[in-house]
């Protein structure tokens, strides 16, 4: 977009935005509440009470009701001074009361007889126990979220802060998020504030991480695909609190099971404020991580340079009346990082083949623009780390392995057994060596917020909106790093927030709002670099990943992305006696108008070299149109319009006790397609085998059960009033299923269709070459991924009988797809949620809380292929159904020490002992989602994938006492020494041994299973959790036997002493009966303030900040945890045990910030 469009279209939208002005306050959900007595403590009705925002001169007043109970809400987060008056009594005012972001402050007011011109002044100087409510959670002030060290300027990092909230911040080597284990949504943040759907990786109170819930000024930024991912992180510099509820037991708070994550972004003042900063990194300053893998790979750092720059102004429009605030940041990182070892083809190879096949589609490929790896290290080459043991099939060269040659010709297969292992034999040219790739990113990003407050008497008024637009360019590990297959990425995120408070009178207020969200990326015109003319090809058949080539190749590469959220919610609150009650009602409109056409493009698989020189795939992985061989249609028109409704009734039973009572109605009606497209599968009771697709207005039956009651209670015992607060509660909550769970049915006959063609081989192998002629290896006739020749064999219409693909013009027989659809039985997630703790004042400026928190999961997603619990079809090759049939249970105890910033000193301390189990731990879609015994979820009864028994976080604000108190020019030069950080630390992580080696049947006739859990755990292994017993091969599992021998007459038992997997039969271990290393890491922040001299435009205030921030500040080792099915799970793999890697090592980097 050119500048001058840019500013056309900003202009125009800051002009409605003051024009329309939306209410400020009513995007604030804070208040104060409390009881005015007098001094015998009986209730003084009728007095005023008047509330002023400390910053922007604001007031809003009210009357005790004639319990003496008043409550301001619709407050945004700052400090306030309350005044209290009525006839006979002195007047009362209370100054500096914090009011934090999104919720209650409660504040008693005792007045003392006398004349109300007299005046007794008050200045808060403790922190406020939390008197008002049960929930428990966390808010992250101003300080911590500019001072805490966190990765790309990411506010997100910071929940991890909350009681009853769980994550690690853990990056992995390369300095990406390490995600909890197996979990399939899209990740954290890897581009600082700038990624395109962020799924912080945080559990609360044991649910999953998709369950979470993101608002920004009240208004909802979530992902539609994905839950708990927000497709807006706003700037650190526009951010004034976020609050996290890990527990809440508000009737107003919804969409999700976990966290409520509430953040508040800053407004103008009566005073001009701003900053500006600029933050450097250098991959040379970084420490080598020391742990890389376990082949000898060379040592690596986290090579980022993010260059990171913007700055905010603020100030008044109009005195006590209009007020704006803008914020910028800017991101530019050009990145370079090397990949554990890997193996590749030699260019030796790629030029025998040119040579030797000149004009096939092999040949093509292989002497196509940007075909070669970029490599960083060349590793030694053995045949016994390429797992081939035979010397006549492998032999070190110059230059890597010669693992055979080419044997036969083009479109000739290369028959599978181990007589034609190496092809035509050993002919000395190398063929693959082992390798680290360079793999080369930049990301460039521009986020603007705008907000626009206005306060007009009885209606007060704000606009704010976030603009998100990014430009990054990756490499494609899996793909081997060639430049072919470079990915851009280019999308464009944005929220817009209108609303409108009107004060009816002195209790009653109105709050309406509106909002579109919005998250859009054409990934085909951003790649108009990129040939996917060329197909994704693999190469496998050899004990290592296989070798690729082409551009990654997904249903989602490329697409065109559209996704669109209009929100209407309109809340009532009303002050009445002693009760504060809130109705209201919220109302969205999604779209998901995805076009995702990536999988016209077909994968290719070849088992081994050879026949991949002969152009000879055994397998393809294509999307079609069935009805005529061509390309199928990936767009659609998703739609769903959920609704909420809700009371609360906030009631002051005593000044010392407060009860929370709630119910919320939450209906998520099924997914639609505005065009009819939607298409779903009908199982009858007799099973798979009589099963039939075909177009369908959604895939679920409704759920309209959703009530949701919320009971809280807030008591400070009499004796104990000022100092202890006992809280608790019990609520029920809904999650809102994630759009990705269903959005795949769009692959369903009859328009459109998944084929998964295999297997063609050599006759002696299978009877069917080129899977009988269906298998096409050719190439794209342009760029375009829907270029592809029309494929008559898949073209032969819907089988009348199942809805599924003919495979012949009689359609005598079924060419098998896959299929997703929905389950008639499938409900909303809901989950019990219930807390007791006891918060204390303490001396020296402390809080301590000791509580117990839990949760029990009902009716949780998992995503099953339905072949694998009954007789399959042979018309679908997978039938994959989200079931609503997972429970969870959580229990832990909390307790938390926190210092309010009092003498340059803050400090809170988190420690949770807890225990979380279930049957499955993510909803998939993907491999490490998978269950070894489908059938039965009792036997998949475990730990959480994310559950660790023991965690402690803690983090501090200290500002050194040098100087610190002096406002001279001394204390300005002199002074402003800060230290900062954040420590975390856990037990490790539950894992599961599986096997490959043998496979279980969960119902009889039903498809295999495999990888599998040991049919038998024979000997208990050790347990050590340190770090070497999980880079020290077969630490825990001393002389295992690797022999790939089953016939007890041949000597040990493949897996003995430990583990029987050679035997099928159902599983013998527990699902994650194993632990995996544990955790520490210490993110430090050291900085120095310089005061600066007042100028024309900035205050005494001004100021310079200096900082270095050390995450892994001391390089200690932590290694990553061992995924579900991976080559470290397999008990035949020789890297079982062992960790994959070591996460990030110590990270440095500067920022240089100025302040008014």
């Amino acid at each position: 977009m050119s500048l001058c469009k840019l500013f056309i279209r900003t202009t125009l939208l800051l002009a409605c935005g003051v024009f329309f002005a939306v209410a400020a306050h009513a995007q604030f959900k804070a208040s104060i509440q409390g009881t005015v007595m007098d001094p015998q403590g009986t209730a003084v009705p009728g007095a005023k009470v008047t509330v002023t925002n400390q910053d922007t001169g604001v007031s809003r007043d009210t009357v005790a009701s004639g319990e003496g109970f008043y409550r301001i809400s619709e407050l945004p987060p700052g400090k306030y001074t309350v005044t209290v008056e009525a006839p006979g009594f002195k007047q009362a005012t209370s100054k500096s009361i914090i009011v934090e972001a999104e919720q209650p402050r409660g504040l008693d007011v005792t007045l003392q007889v006398g004349v109300v011109t007299d005046q007794v002044t008050v200045t808060a100087s403790a922190e406020a126990l939390h008197t008002e409510n049960a929930n428990v959670g966390n808010t992250v002030s101003t300080d911590e979220i500019t001072r805490l060290p966190a990765v790309g300027r990411d506010p997100y990092e910071l929940l991890r802060l909350t009681p009853g909230v769980f994550g690690d911040g853990a990056r992995q080597g390369n300095g990406n998020t390490s995600v909890l284990p197996n979990n399939s949504g899209p990740g954290g943040s890897n581009s600082s504030i700038f990624q395109v759907e962020n799924q912080v990786q945080v559990s609360a109170n044991g649910q999953r991480s998709a369950s979470n819930n993101f608002t920004i000024d009240g208004v909802s930024v979530n992902s539609l695909g994905f839950g708990g991912a927000a497709v807006i992180t706003p700037n650190q510099e526009s951010v004034q609190e976020i609050t996290v509820l890990s527990s809440s037991y508000s009737a107003e708070d919804g969409r999700g099971t976990g966290a409520q994550v509430k953040v508040v972004s800053k407004s103008g003042t009566n005073q001009f404020h701003g900053s500006g900063f600029f933050k450097y990194q250098d991959p040379n300053w970084n420490a080598f991580n020391r742990f890389h893998g376990a082949q000898g790979e060379m040592p690596s750092r986290v090579n980022t340079n993010f260059r990171q720059f913007g700055g905010s102004l603020g100030g008044p429009v109009w005195k006590d009346k209009l007020f704006f605030f803008f914020s910028y940041e800017g991101l530019r990182s050009n990145n370079l990082d090397t990949s554990t070892g890997t193996w590749v083809e030699t260019p030796q190879f790629r030029q025998l083949i040119i040579n030797s096949r000149p004009g096939s589609v092999t040949a093509t490929i292989l002497s196509s623009a940007g075909i070669a790896p970029r490599i960083a290290n060349v590793l030694t080459s053995t045949c016994v780390g390429a797992g081939i043991n035979d010397p006549t099939q492998c032999q070190p060269v110059t230059g890597g392995l010669d693992v055979g040659s080419p044997t036969g010709a083009t479109g000739q297969y290369v028959p599978l057994d181990g007589a034609h292992f190496a092809g035509g034999g050993l002919d000395g040219i190398p063929d693959i060596q082992f390798v680290q790739l360079a793999l080369p990113s930049s990301s460039n990003g521009n986020q603007y917020n705008w907000r626009m407050d206005y306060n007009r008497g009885k209606d007060q008024f704000a606009f704010s909106t976030y603009l998100t637009r990014a430009n990054n360019l990756g490499s494609d590990a899996g793909g081997r790093s060639r430049p072919q297959g470079d990915i851009a990425q280019k999308p464009q995120n944005q929220t817009e927030a209108l609303a409108w408070i009107r004060i009816l009178s002195t209790t009653l207020v109105n709050e309406a709002r509106f909002n579109f969200t919005r998250f859009s990326f054409n990934q085909v015109t951003a790649n108009d670099h990129v040939n996917f003319g060329i197909p994704r090809v693999e190469i496998e058949g050899y004990s290592f990943d296989r070798i690729r080539f082409g551009a990654d190749r997904s249903e989602s590469t490329p697409a065109v992305f559209s996704q669109n959220t209009y929100n209407f919610r309109d809340t009532l609150s009303k002050v009445m006696r002693a009760h504060a009650f809130k109705f209201g009602f919220d109302l969205s409109a999604e779209q998901d108008n995805n076009n995702l056409l990536g999988g016209a493009r077909p994968l290719y698989s070849n088992v081994r070299l050879w026949n991949f020189a002969n152009s000879t795939p055994i397998f393809e992985a294509i999307n079609a149109d069935p009805r005529n061989g061509g390309p199928a249609n990936g767009q659609r028109y998703l739609r769903s319009k959920a609704t909420a409704f809700f009371v609360q009734d906030d009631w002051k039973v005593k000044p010392n006790l407060t009860l929370n009572l709630g119910l919320r109605y939450e209906y998520y009606p099924p997914l639609s397609d505005a065009k009819g497209q939607l298409s779903n599968i009908t199982i009858p009771s007799s099973g798979l085998v009589n099963a039939k697709v075909g177009f369908a207005d959604s895939l679920i039956q409704p759920d309209r059960n959703n009530f949701g009651p919320r009971l809280g209670f807030a008591w400070s015992p009499s004796r104990f009033r000022e100092s202890t607060v006992v809280r608790g509660g019990f609520g029920v909550a809904y999650d809102r299923t994630d759009d990705v769970l269903f959005s795949n049915a769009r692959g369903n006959p009859p328009a459109f269709s998944r084929f998964n063609l295999c297997c063609g081989t050599s006759t002696q192998d299978f009877s069917t070459p080129f899977d009988g002629g269906v298998i096409t290896y050719v190439l794209g006739t342009s760029n375009s991924a829907t270029s592809y020749p029309v494929n008559p064999a898949l073209g032969f219409g819907i089988d009348p009988t199942n809805g599924g693909v003919c495979a012949n013009t009689a359609c005598t027989g079924d060419q098998a797809v896959e299929i997703y659809g929905g389950s008639p039985n499938f409900r909303n997630a809901y989950v019990y949620l219930y807390s007791l703790d006891v918060e204390r004042r303490m001396p020296w400026q402390l809080i301590g809380t000791v509580g117990y928190q839990g949760s029990v999961g009902h009716k949780l997603t998992r995503l099953v292929n339905q072949n694998f619990l009954q007789a399959p079809s042979p018309a679908f090759f997978a039938v994959y159904l989200p079931t609503s049939d997972v429970n969870s249970n959580y229990n832990s105890l909390n307790t938390r020490l926190r210092r309010q910033f009092d003498r340059g000193l803050l400090f809170d301390f988190y420690y949770r002992y807890s225990k979380s189990i279930d049957q499955l731990s993510n909803e998939g879609p993907g491999a490490q989602t998978n269950q070894t015994d489908p059938a039965r979820p009792q036997n998949e009864h475990g730990p959480s994938d994310f559950d660790a028994k023991h965690s402690f976080t803690a983090s501090a604000l200290w500002d050194l006492p040098i100087d610190r108190t002096r406002t001279d020019w001394v204390g300005k030069v002199v002074g402003g020494w800060q230290v900062n950080t954040i420590i975390s630390a856990h037990t490790g992580f539950p894992w599961t041994p599986v096997t490959g080696q043998i496979s279980s049947v969960a119902i009889t006739s039903a498809a295999n299973i495999n990888p599998t859990r040991p049919s038998a755990l024979l000997q208990q292994p050790p347990r050590d959790t340190s770090n070497n017993a999980f880079i020290t091969p077969n630490f825990n599992f001393p002389s295992i036997v690797r022999n790939g021998n089953c016939n007890p007459a041949n000597g040990p038992l493949q897996g003995s002493p430990y583990f029987n997997i050679c035997t099928p039969g159902p599983p013998g271990i527990g699902r994650n009966s194993f632990r995996g290393p544990h955790y520490f890491g210490l993110d430090l922040s050291l900085a120095k303030q310089f005061g600066l001299p007042a100028a024309k435009f900035v205050g005494e205030g001004t100021k310079l900040e200096l900082r270095g921030n050390f995450f892994s500040a001391f390089n200690k080792l932590s290694l990553q945890p061992i995924g579900f099915g991976t080559d470290q799970a397999r008990i035949e793999n020789p890297k079982f045990g062992q960790s994959p890697g070591g996460l990030a090592g110590r990270v440095i980097e500067f920022q240089a910030r100025l302040s008014f």
